[in-house]
C-alpha cells in the first residue's frame, strides 16, 4: 500500500477548512485537519510531516507559537511551513514567522491554483528526500556503494535546506563562547563577508563596542532563562558601514548551542532618526510662533501645546495641558460655537479668524481668536486639528474705546439734530403753556376738558423729550456687559436714523428708507448694531457732500437704507450716490486705522469695529463702490445661526 505524505491545516474558522479541504483533496496526501494548535500537536505526534499550513491568527495558541513548538524537537528535520494571513505584515512580523520554519506566506482570500503548486513543490522535495533516504537504506549494505549514498543523501539536504539558505534573514547557530558554527547565506551577507570566512569567528567581533554588553546580557538569557530572547544591536560588517540588527535568540541542541535570527533593520532606524530630527524642527517652529498653538485629535484631546499655548491658559508644565480635554478649556456657552469650528474645519479643511471666550488653568476667561486646520494622513484620513489661539484681550479693550470714542464723535455731530428733536416738544409745551395763561387771564377760570387736552400735550412731549434723552444716553454708554435680545433691525434702524434725520435734512441729503415690515427678530446688541448703522450713514454722508464740493452740476444727495429677507438671511442694504471709492482701496477699508478721508476726519478704526460687531452677530459685509454710481454696503445677517 502506497505510504502517502501527511500534510498539515491549521485553522480556527471552519468555513476556511472546508475551502482547504475542498482544495486539497485531489493531491494525494494524508491530509490532517487541526482548529486549534493544541489539537494539532496532539494529532501530529511522532508523525513524520511534509508541509504545514497555519493560520496565524487563533485564539489560545497562534500559529507562530504553534510552529515554534511543533518545530522545536526537530533539530535537522523541521516541518516547512506556510503561514495563511489576512493582511500584509511587516519586516517584523515576516522576521518572527521565519525565525519560527516559515518557507512562504498566503494571504487571504487564498488563490487555489498558487496553493496546489506551492504544497506540489514542498511534496516534490519531501517525496525525493524519502526516495533518497530508502535507497541509501538498501545502498549501504554494500560498502563499495557508501560513497553513493553520502553524496546522494549530501545532494537531497541541500536541495531541501536551500529555502533555509536563502531566506531574507540572517540565520545563525552559535555556540556558548558564541563562535559561529552555521550560518545561511543572508547572514554572510549581514556581516559582509563569505559563509566559510566566518565560521568559527566569534559573532561579538561584528558587534559594535557600545552594543556589545547589549548582545552580551541578550546571549547570557538565552541559556539562562532557556526561552526565546530579542536585543537589538549594532553591527560592524568586515568593511562595510554599520548596520542596525533586530536578533531574536533561543537555546538548541539541549543547552549545547543558540539559534538566532538576524533581521536588518537599518533603513527603519534611520527613518526613525530622520523623523526624530524632524520632530525638532516641528517643535522649534511650533514654539517660535507668538500665538498659541495646540494640536487636538478628534476626540477632542490635547496631544501637543507650544510654549506660548501653555502661557495663554496660565499652564506651569505641557502636563497641565497635554491628554486633558480641550473642551475643559472653553466655557459652557461657548461650546456650541467650538464645535461649530471643528465641524467646518473637518468639512472644509479650514476655520479662521473666529472670535470667543477661551478659560485659563485658574478658570478665570479671557477673549480669544481661534482659527483651526485640518491635519491629515497621507491617505487623507483625518488625523488631528492645529489650533492657533491668540489673545485679543487687549484687542477688544481698544476696540471698545474706540468705539466708545466713535460713539461721543457722532453725537457730536449730530448734537445739532437732536438740539431741534428736543427744541420741537419744548415750543410745543411753551405754546400750550401761552394758551392755558392766556385763557386763564381772560376769564379768570378755566374749562376742565379745555386743561386736561393741553395738559395731555405738554406729557406727551416730555415723554417725547425723554425718550430721546435715553435713547442718547443708551446709545453713549459702553454696552459690553449688554445680555443679547431678540430684536427688529427694522426699529433699531429707525432709532439710528432717528439721531441722524435732522444733520441729513439741514445738509440737503435726502434719506429713505424702504424697511420690509415682514422680516423676522435677529439676536444680538440692539445698540451696537445702531452704531453700525450711524457709522455707516456716516460715511454716506461724507461722500455726498465730498462729490457736491468737487463736481457743481451733481444733482440730488441721496443715500438710501433697504432691509428684505433672502431665505434665511436678512439683509441691510446702505447705498449713496457719493464719490466713490478706488478699487485698491475697496479690499483695505475694513482694515484698522486705513481710512480714505483726509487727516484728522475719519481714524480710520470706523469700518473695522462695524466688521467686528457683524461678525459677532454671525453676518458679513460686503461694500462695493464706483466713481460714477456711488457706495453699496451689504449686511447679511444668518437668522438660522444662534449666539
Amino acid at each position: 500500500m502506497k505510504h502517502l505524505p501527511n500534510l498539515l491545516v491549521v485553522d480556527d474558522t471552519p468555513g476556511n477548512m472546508t475551502f482547504l479541504e475542498v482544495i486539497i483533496k485531489n493531491i494525494d496526501v494524508n491530509l490532517i485537519m487541526a482548529y486549534s494548535g493544541s489539537e494539532a500537536l496532539e494529532k501530529t505526534r511522532g508523525l513524520e510531516l511534509a508541509l504545514a499550513i497555519i493560520d496565524v491568527r487563533m485564539p489560545g495558541m497562534n500559529g507562530y507559537d504553534l510552529a515554534l513548538k511543533m518545530n522545536e524537537d526537530r533539530l535537522f528535520d523541521k516541518v516547512p511551513v506556510i503561514f495563511l494571513t489576512a493582511s500584509n505584515s511587516n519586516e517584523m512580523e515576516v522576521f518572527k514567522g521565519y525565525s519560527f520554519g516559515a518557507v512562504d506566506y498566503l494571504f487571504k482570500p487564498i488563490h487555489k491554483h498558487i496553493l496546489v503548486s506551492k504544497i506540489n513543490v514542498f511534496l516534490d522535495l519531501f517525496n525525493q528526500k524519502q526516495t533518497v533516504i530508502r535507497d541509501a537504506t538498501l545502498l549501504k549494505k554494500s560498502a563499495d556503494n557508501l560513497t553513493r549514498v553520502n553524496d546522494a543523501l549530501k545532494k537531497s539536504e541541500e536541495k531541501y535546506t536551500e529555502l533555509y539558505d536563502f531566506a531574507p534573514l540572517g540565520y545563525f547557530t552559535l555556540t556558548k563562547e558564541q563562535t559561529i558554527q552555521d550560518l545561511n547565506y543572508s547572514g554572510a551577507g549581514i556581516l559582509g563577508n563569505e559563509r566559510s570566512h566566518l565560521i568559527n569567528r566569534h559573532f561579538s567581533f561584528f558587534v559594535s563596542d557600545s552594543t556589545r554588553p547589549v548582545f552580551n546580557a541578550f546571549f547570557n538569557d538565552v541559556f539562562r532563562r532557556k526561552t526565546k530572547q530579542i536585543c537589538e544591536v549594532i553591527l560592524q560588517p568586515d568593511g562595510n558601514q554599520p548596520k542596525y540588527v533586530h536578533i531574536e535568540g533561543m537555546a538548541v541542541a539541549n543547552g549545547k548551542q543558540c539559534l538566532i535570527n538576524v533581521v536588518d533593520i537599518t533603513k527603519r532606524k534611520l527613518a526613525e532618526q530622520a523623523i526624530k530630527v524632524s520632530e525638532e524642527k516641528y517643535k522649534t517652529l511650533l514654539n517660535a510662533s507668538p500665538d498659541g498653538i495646540l494640536l487636538i485629535d478628534l476626540q477632542g484631546i490635547i496631544t501637543e501645546v507650544s510654549e506660548i499655548g501653555l502661557e495663554l491658559f496660565g499652564a506651569n508644565t505641557r502636563d497641565d495641558l497635554v491628554d486633558k480635554d480641550f473642551y475643559r478649556f472653553v466655557p459652557s456657552d461657548e461650546i456650541n460655537k467650538i464645535k461649530d469650528i471643528f465641524e467646518k474645519t473637518m468639512n472644509e479643511g479650514l476655520a479662521q479668524n473666529i472670535g470667543l471666550k477661551m478659560r485659563k488653568k485658574n478658570q478665570s476667561v479671557f477673549d480669544a481668536e481661534t482659527s483651526s486646520t485640518l491635519i491629515q494622513g497621507p491617505d487623507g484620513t483625518p488625523i488631528s486639528f492645529m489650533i492657533i489661539i491668540r489673545d485679543i484681550s487687549q484687542r477688544k479693550k481698544v476696540e471698545a474705546k474706540q468705539l466708545h470714542a466713535d460713539r461721543m464723535a457722532n453725537l457730536g455731530e449730530m448734537a445739532s439734530g437732536i438740539a431741534h428733536e428736543i427744541n420741537q416738544p419744548l415750543n410745543i409745551i411753551s405754546m400750550v403753556m401761552d394758551k392755558i395763561l392766556f385763557e386763564t387771564a381772560k376769564t379768570e377760570t378755566i374749562n376742565i376738558e379745555f386743561l386736561k387736552n393741553k395738559s395731555d400735550k405738554i406729557f406727551d412731549n416730555i415723554t417725547r423729550i425723554r425718550n430721546i434723552i435715553d435713547h442718547v444716553r443708551a446709545f453713549s454708554r459702553g454696552h459690553d456687559d449688554f445680555v443679547l435680545t431678540a430684536f427688529y433691525i427694522n426699529s433699531s434702524i429707525e432709532n439710528a436714523t432717528s439721531m441722524i434725520m435732522e444733520q441729513f435734512k439741514y445738509l440737503g441729503i435726502n434719506l429713505n428708507l424702504q424697511l420690509d415690515k415682514n422680516i423676522p427678530q435677529i439676536v444680538g446688541n440692539t445698540y451696537k448694531f445702531e452704531q453700525v448703522i450711524v457709522n455707516l450713514l456716516t460715511n454716506a454722508k461724507d461722500a455726498v457732500i465730498e462729490k457736491k464740493i468737487k463736481q457743481e452740476e451733481f444733482g440730488e444727495m441721496i443715500v438710501e437704507i433697504k432691509t428684505y429677507q433672502e431665505n434665511q438671511f436678512l439683509i441691510i442694504e446702505i447705498t449713496d450716490n457719493g464719490i466713490g471709492i478706488d478699487n485698491d482701496d475697496v479690499h483695505n477699508i475694513m482694515l484698522p486705522f486705513y481710512t480714505t478721508k483726509d487727516e484728522g476726519k475719519g481714524t480710520g478704526l470706523g469700518l473695522s469695529i462695524c466688521y467686528q460687531i457683524i461678525k459677532e452677530m454671525n453676518g458679513t459685509i460686503d461694500i462695493t463702490s464706483d466713481k460714477v454710481n456711488g457706495t453699496k454696503s451689504k449686511l447679511v445677517l444668518d437668522i438660522q445661526k444662534k449666539k
